[in-house]
């Protein structure tokens, strides 16, 4: 079973504060019970400078695949997990781009 690292790049809003953002991550969006291990990523050197990536770390494409059957379709478990959370993510909307808005699944094929 290949692990699977979904990227997601993010913008933030026009005057919205990254500490704030970095704030609202870390102390709201991660606690929450997600059913793989996320990372919020930001650019150090490179094109993409001072931006953000959110990456998540997925143990198989099957676990993938249990939440997302298809590209940009969700399974009723993941909708259900959404909606469970919806304030949460209602405010993720107030500091940045959605995190399906620029996104790639890369599958490990060598280490």
């Amino acid at each position: 079973m290949s692990k699977v690292f979904g990227m997601h790049m993010i913008a933030l809003h026009p005057g919205v504060k990254a500490e704030d953002f970095e704030k609202f991550v870390i102390e709201e969006m991660y606690p929450l019970p997600w059913p793989w291990e996320g990372y919020l990523l930001k650019g150090d050197r490179g094109d993409r400078e001072g931006k953000y990536l959110v990456m998540w770390e997925i143990e198989s494409v099957e676990a993938r695949d249990r939440y997302f059957p298809a590209p940009g379709q969700p399974s009723e478990e993941y909708q259900q997990f959404m909606e469970s959370h919806a304030a949460v993510l209602e405010k993720w909307a107030t500091f940045a781009t959605s995190l399906d808005t620029i996104c790639t699944d890369y599958v490990v094929v060598g280490k």
